[in-house]
């Protein structure tokens, strides 16, 4: 297993798109604190503004900033190996399928994990330094940020489990960004529609959608002056539940995606 740790490591490390990925979410999100912390600063600290600044703005994106690029550096870790016919090499290599599969989920996992954890500390730099932000240990924003790591590193996780289910890098990038940008707004609108008011509620369990509350410390509704109201959708779960439902998802994934790479020809 070791043996396949250091393989998977030095891969990740020596590919200049992990570095241009990483660099480009940390960059990005950044901006968005600095322009968001810039213009509120004279409004006063509080834990929805912070909590934009924190991630970047997840509660106004359908494509998070630092989860996307973690996600397609999870597609590049399988479909790197498959677009360039690698992946005999690699098995030669590592022939243990599922040593295989644990090394790179790891790796992955743990590169999203860190580059998150830098992103929010970034980020609460550049919101201290311009404007005013909460106390990372903030009873309401300390829960808030442990979700929104968890949150980075299950959308690398995914970007895995797609590229080694297709085994076609197109194919899972163009569904990974499709899918939240696109998809999920779509039926989240025609859950509105009256004949589906029975089953309304259902649709607060949509993948990305649950994944976002995990890291959510803002109010969109305050926006409008209808501050504590109800989504069109209806009361939303809570933070726990939303991330299990996000988890479920992303497994639903993946070890289908284990599977097939045990039982089929490389």
């Amino acid at each position: 297993m070791i043996d396949a740790l250091r393989y998977e490591w030095v891969r990740l490390r020596t590919l200049r798109s992990t570095f241009w990925l990483t660099g480009a979410g940390l960059f990005l999100s950044f901006a968005v604190a600095g322009a968001v912390a810039y213009f509120t600063r004279n409004s006063g600290s509080d834990v929805g503004t912070t909590g934009i600044i924190l991630t970047g703005g997840i509660p106004f994106s359908p494509l998070p900033l630092v989860a996307i690029f973690m996600g397609l550096i999870g597609v590049l870790a399988f479909g790197h190996e498959y677009r360039h016919g690698t992946i005999l090499s690699t098995l030669a290599a590592v022939p243990r399928r599922s040593r295989l599969v644990v090394a790179k989920l790891l790796v992955v996992a743990v590169w999203s994990l860190v580059t998150a954890i830098l992103s929010v500390l970034l980020n609460w730099g550049i919101g201290s330094l311009l404007g005013e932000t909460v106390s990372l240990t903030n009873d309401a924003v300390l829960p808030a940020m442990i979700g929104y790591v968890l949150y980075v590193g299950l959308w690398g996780v995914l970007g895995l489990g797609l590229a080694a289910l297709f085994r076609n890098l197109p194919v899972a990038i163009v569904i990974i960004l499709v899918v939240p940008l696109m998809v999920e707004p779509i039926l989240s609108a025609l859950a509105l529609l009256p004949a589906l008011e029975d089953v309304r509620g259902a649709f607060h369990y949509l993948p990305f959608s649950s994944g976002a509350r995990m890291a959510n410390l803002f109010d969109v509704s305050s926006i409008a002056g209808a501050e504590g109201q109800a989504t069109p959708l209806g009361e939303e779960p809570s933070r726990s539940v939303s991330g299990l439902t996000f988890t479920a998802w992303i497994a639903a994934i993946f070890l289908p995606a284990w599977i097939l790479f045990k039982r089929r020809d490389a």
